[in-house]
């Protein structure tokens, strides 16, 4: 007698469990998301964000165990394109270390100017210890991200050995975390001319002998 073939029926079973979780959490994070930027990220409550995603209140804490845990996720997913930018810059050919700089500013920028409503909420959530420690680590990495571009410059020769490659790395995160602070707090504020400037200025005071062009760089994809 042939035995049933359970592996066929547990893959199938796992994926269809699988599939069922990413709806469920996704139907979540975009309740939440309506929530945030409908009322704000302080009014919005997971009782609002279970009824708005039609899950029981039981079932989102068995997602996420606080609305923190939620604003979390989203905020990772809204700078994951940073980091898919920046590996972008940081590979592009033919370009010094101030000009892939001046180039990652200047991509940040056009992406405020696009920002929607939640993405803008998002990213002012992002510079704030919402969670603390969660928080710490996502500017940690933002430093690492700016370090590694200060490092590929070295290995070319273009920044001096004397030069404190994390200090500058530092420097330049907290120029950049305050100029996108400023855009979050004032509509007005000009934030494609305050991060041309900052990047050219960081670029100078690392890389004094380091000449930009008047334009930007092109972006190394067309997406950027």
């Amino acid at each position: 007698m042939a035995m049933a073939d359970h592996s066929a029926v547990t893959e199938d079973g796992g994926s269809r469990r699988a599939r069922n979780k990413a709806r469920t959490t996704g139907a979540i994070l975009d309740a939440a998301k309506r929530c945030i930027a409908e009322g704000g990220v302080q009014a919005t409550t997971m009782d609002q964000i279970a009824a708005v995603a039609d899950v029981s209140r039981a079932t989102l804490f068995n997602y996420f165990a606080s609305k923190a845990d939620i604003i979390d996720v989203l905020v990772a997913e809204n700078e994951a394109g940073f980091y898919i930018a920046i590996d972008a810059w940081r590979g592009a050919g033919g370009l010094t270390a101030g000009e892939r700089l001046l180039g990652i500013f200047t991509a940040t920028a056009h992406y405020l100017r696009r920002a929607s409503p939640i993405e803008r909420v998002l990213v002012g959530v992002s510079w704030l210890n919402w969670n603390e420690l969660t928080g710490i680590a996502r500017i940690e990495r933002l430093i690492q991200a700016f370090g590694g571009l200060l490092e590929d410059g070295r290995h070319r020769g273009e920044i001096a050995v004397f030069v404190d490659l994390r200090a500058a790395a530092e420097i330049i995160c907290n120029t950049y975390m305050g100029v996108i602070h400023a855009w979050r707090m004032d509509p007005d504020y000009p934030a494609s001319i305050r991060l041309d400037a900052a990047a050219r200025l960081l670029a100078t005071m690392i890389m004094p002998t380091a000449s930009l062009p008047e334009k930007p760089p092109k972006p190394p994809h067309p997406n950027l």
